[in-house]
């Protein structure tokens, strides 16, 4: 599976100024992921912990869905796609046993 970082990174960078949306209300969004928004546009958008980038392509749209590991034990995926803004389509979290099962198998360079 080939890593889309740098053609994510560019796109984040041209799309960054027009904002953000989301597919999901914000309430569900920070309840499903323990943390406020602002802390998750914020891990988006700095690629601080981006790990890999899969490009999709559903229903005649690109989608990216970004891996941001933090730890052995936490880390969380966003779906991602450009339109006029940046649309995040959904964000959760990954598990411990889901880490390490990506370390071995989709992380790999």
């Amino acid at each position: 599976m080939k890593d889309h970082s740098e053609e994510f990174r560019i796109l984040i960078e041209k799309y960054k100024e027009r904002g953000l949306e989301y597919g999901k209300p914000k309430e569900y969004i920070e309840f499903r992921n323990s943390c406020s928004i602002e802390e998750l546009e914020k891990a988006l958008l700095e690629f601080k912990d981006l790990k890999f980038v899969e490009r999709q392509v559903k229903e005649g749209e690109k989608r990216y869905k970004t891996y941001h590991v933090y730890s052995s034990k936490r880390g969380r995926v966003y779906v991602i796609t450009f339109t006029d803004k940046i649309r995040i389509i959904s964000i959760y979290p990954l598990s411990q046993s889901t880490v390490k099962r990506y370390h071995r198998a989709k992380f790999k360079k």
